[in-house]
């Protein structure tokens, strides 16, 4: 998960999780602003992408479901981020 990451530490105290559908996530406890992220076939060779978080009620149930359900490959290669805006009600969710 921290190839080519000059600051290995954060690994000794992440909590891991994987999901459903391969996915390897990695965060420090309390701490939701960041998630390290490993699809199924994430080269070796290449670091970790990482998932910023937006808002400040964030919960790893939020984080774990959007990864699971397919919204994180349905949203691209862009910016992403735990909560999703529901078009109907503008709310990040």
């Amino acid at each position: 998960m921290a190839t080519n990451d000059e600051d290995r530490k954060w690994l000794s105290t992440a909590t891991f999780a994987k999901t459903d559908n391969g996915y390897w996530l990695a965060w420090q406890p309390g701490d939701l602003s960041r998630a390290a992220l490993l699809g199924p076939d994430h080269p070796k060779t290449e670091p970790c992408r990482w998932l910023e978080s937006r808002g400040k009620n964030d919960t790893v149930e939020g984080l774990v479901e959007y990864v699971a359900s397919g919204q994180l490959e349905r949203d691209g290669p862009m910016e992403l981020n735990i909560l999703i805006q529901n078009p109907e009600t503008g709310e990040w969710e």
